[in-house]
């Protein structure tokens, strides 16, 4: 799905017209980066959990080297889908 097919889902879905549809959709990544600071957390209910997480520094190896490297230590975003999400997509038949 397109972000355009997305703002049409959702102005139809929420009764919105679609610049408001468009607005709501450009506004969600900076609401989920301020829920995400200092190690935050937002659920987008429904769907999935969204958390930050430290990734300690570590050793990595380089697959066409086999160099070891050191990779410092970094901030990444954990998505944990909902069961009942999960569950629906995995009835999904796809072709």
């Amino acid at each position: 799905m397109k972000k355009s097919e997305l703002v049409d889902a959702l102005a139809a879905a929420a009764d919105l017209n679609k610049s408001q549809a468009e607005a709501a959709i450009d506004a969600l990544p900076g609401i989920v980066l301020s829920a995400l600071k200092d190690g935050g957390s937002i659920v987008l209910p429904g769907i999935a959990k969204i958390e930050a997480k430290h990734r300690a520094a570590r050793d990595a190896r380089n697959p066409s080297s086999g160099e070891t490297i050191k990779l410092p230590a970094t901030t990444v975003a954990g998505f944990k889908v909902v069961k009942p999400f999960k569950d629906a997509v995995s009835k999904i038949k796809t072709g």
